[in-house]
């Protein structure tokens, strides 16, 4: 019987967790080799992070920073910044998706916003068809939410991994399965993982400034007398965006009516509001 060979020492270095203020996750743990998998498969990685009881404070931010500050520089030979890679906006989110250097990480906050059940006006658009389109671009995406409760189901079900803070520093790290038979989504317990507090990282005090701006620009909403814009014209031009980025894209090489199901609508229509690829790079 042939003996399975373990990774090279160098491989190993060259994949572990890189250090942030000292801390990094454990190079062993369940998640760091589920990510590792994912990125070696040319796959991306979905995860979704929550706290107990809808908790606020308990640093829901500062670990997803911590694992998008972990993880990026292994692939993407870059540091992760929160200009890049952080949002609160999801047509923004879904630009830079198509947009960033495989083995990117890209983080959005206060992911409650994409339940289906929720208005969301011009980016009221089937997100969950995007992120699942989006599989091949070797992205890690991780988004935050209140509780369980506040993100629609369908987005549950292509996600890969569930953290759920249970209090500050610590969280349960759950596989996400769906049963294929019985249609049930399931979330399997694999690990603990504890983080620090890493405030005073440059990177971690930027992505507070751009929830600060977040909640200024909503209240500057709030009292803007300005007409609003037409919800319909809005979304009708999320869309056009969103599929020329499709068409666009040589690595996620779409069709025209497999763009069509993304985006709702019929290949002749993306045929019609989009450029060619060649074209639109001129």
């Amino acid at each position: 019987m042939s003996k399975v060979q373990s990774p090279p020492l160098r491989w190993l270095m060259a994949r572990r967790p890189r250090s942030v203020n000292g801390w990094r996750l454990d190079a062993t743990s369940w998640l760091h080799q589920q990510f590792l998998e994912r990125m070696e498969r040319d796959r991306d990685l979905k995860v979704i992070i929550t706290a107990t009881d809808a908790q606020t404070g308990v640093g829901k931010s500062t670990l997803a920073f911590g694992l998008a500050a972990t993880w990026q520089p292994i692939y993407a030979e870059d540091n992760w910044t929160a200009e890049e890679g952080a949002t609160y906006d999801v047509s923004e989110f879904l630009e830079r998706y198509t947009d960033l250097p495989q083995g990117s990480v890209l983080l959005m906050e206060e992911a409650e916003q994409l339940d289906a059940r929720r208005s969301m006006a011009g980016d009221n658009v089937d997100f969950s068809h995007y992120w699942m389109a989006m599989r091949v671009r070797q992205v890690v995406s991780i988004l935050t939410l209140p509780s369980t409760t506040a993100l629609d189901k369908r987005l549950w079900e292509l996600a890969d991994v569930w953290i759920n803070v249970k209090r500050r520093g610590s969280a349960d790290v759950h596989e996400c399965q769906v049963n294929d038979y019985q249609q049930q989504l399931w979330n399997e317990p694999v690990e603990t993982i504890e983080w620090p507090d890493l405030s005073d990282h440059p990177e971690m005090q930027a992505l507070d400034r751009l929830k600060q701006q977040k909640i200024e620009r909503d209240l500057s909403d709030i009292d803007d007398d300005e007409e609003t814009v037409d919800p319909k014209e809005a979304k009708r031009e999320t869309k056009v965006r969103i599929a020329q980025q499709l068409r666009s894209d040589d690595d996620l090489n779409l069709s025209g009516e497999e763009i069509g199901e993304i985006v709702g609508r019929s290949d002749a229509w993306v045929y019609k509001n989009t450029d060619a690829p060649d074209k639109a790079a001129n």
